[in-house]
Protein backbone atom coordinates (compact mmCIF):
# COMPACT_ATOMS: atom_id res chain seq x y z
CA UNK A 1 0.00 0.00 0.00
CA UNK A 2 1.77 3.13 -1.05
CA UNK A 3 1.32 6.44 1.17
CA UNK A 4 -1.46 8.17 -0.97
CA UNK A 5 -3.60 4.94 -0.38
CA UNK A 6 -3.24 4.98 3.42
CA UNK A 7 -3.89 8.99 3.84
CA UNK A 8 -7.00 8.27 1.39
CA UNK A 9 -7.83 5.20 3.70
CA UNK A 10 -7.33 7.67 6.95
CA UNK A 11 -9.15 10.78 5.72
CA UNK A 12 -12.55 7.91 4.55
CA UNK A 13 -12.28 6.90 8.42
CA UNK A 14 -12.12 9.79 9.82
CA UNK A 15 -14.76 11.62 7.97
CA UNK A 16 -17.00 8.95 8.44
CA UNK A 17 -16.23 8.95 12.60
CA UNK A 18 -16.96 12.76 12.11
CA UNK A 19 -20.41 12.19 10.49
CA UNK A 20 -21.57 9.44 12.74
CA UNK A 21 -20.21 11.27 15.94
CA UNK A 22 -22.54 14.15 15.17
CA UNK A 23 -25.24 12.06 13.96
CA UNK A 24 -25.40 10.47 17.83
CA UNK A 25 -24.09 13.34 19.27
CA UNK A 26 -26.88 15.78 17.78
CA UNK A 27 -30.93 16.37 19.77
CA UNK A 28 -32.93 15.15 16.75
CA UNK A 29 -36.39 16.97 18.09
CA UNK A 30 -39.78 15.20 18.14
CA UNK A 31 -42.60 17.16 17.06
CA UNK A 32 -45.75 16.96 15.92
CA UNK A 33 -46.67 15.63 12.37
CA UNK A 34 -48.58 17.99 10.16
CA UNK A 35 -50.57 17.84 7.11
CA UNK A 36 -48.63 19.82 4.41
CA UNK A 37 -50.23 20.33 1.16
CA UNK A 38 -48.07 20.14 -1.81
CA UNK A 39 -48.77 23.52 -3.19
CA UNK A 40 -47.45 25.43 0.43
CA UNK A 41 -44.50 22.78 0.86
CA UNK A 42 -43.53 24.47 -2.36
CA UNK A 43 -44.33 27.95 -2.25
CA UNK A 44 -42.35 27.69 1.44
CA UNK A 45 -39.66 25.71 -0.46
CA UNK A 46 -39.13 27.87 -3.84
CA UNK A 47 -39.86 31.14 -1.76
CA UNK A 48 -37.32 30.69 0.72
CA UNK A 49 -34.23 29.08 -1.50
CA UNK A 50 -35.62 29.79 -5.22
CA UNK A 51 -32.33 31.35 -5.79
CA UNK A 52 -30.45 28.28 -3.98
CA UNK A 53 -31.98 25.88 -6.22
CA UNK A 54 -31.05 27.61 -9.35
CA UNK A 55 -27.31 28.18 -8.08
CA UNK A 56 -27.36 24.55 -7.28
CA UNK A 57 -29.11 23.27 -10.60
CA UNK A 58 -26.86 25.57 -12.09
CA UNK A 59 -23.61 23.91 -11.03
CA UNK A 60 -24.83 20.46 -11.40
CA UNK A 61 -25.37 21.24 -14.83
CA UNK A 62 -22.17 22.12 -15.45
CA UNK A 63 -20.85 19.12 -13.80
CA UNK A 64 -22.61 16.86 -15.86
CA UNK A 65 -21.39 18.94 -19.17
CA UNK A 66 -17.80 18.63 -17.20
CA UNK A 67 -17.74 14.82 -16.94
CA UNK A 68 -19.33 14.21 -20.42
CA UNK A 69 -16.83 16.19 -21.89
CA UNK A 70 -13.85 14.87 -19.90
CA UNK A 71 -15.45 11.23 -20.49
CA UNK A 72 -15.34 11.67 -24.21
CA UNK A 73 -13.03 9.81 -26.22
CA UNK A 74 -11.08 11.57 -28.85
CA UNK A 75 -10.75 10.06 -32.55
CA UNK A 76 -7.41 9.52 -33.58
CA UNK A 77 -7.03 8.28 -37.24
Amino acid sequence: MNRQQYLAGMSVLLLSMFIIGSLIVSSWPAGDITNIGLEALGKGTFETYGLTFIIVGLVMFTSMLGGVFLAKEDDEE
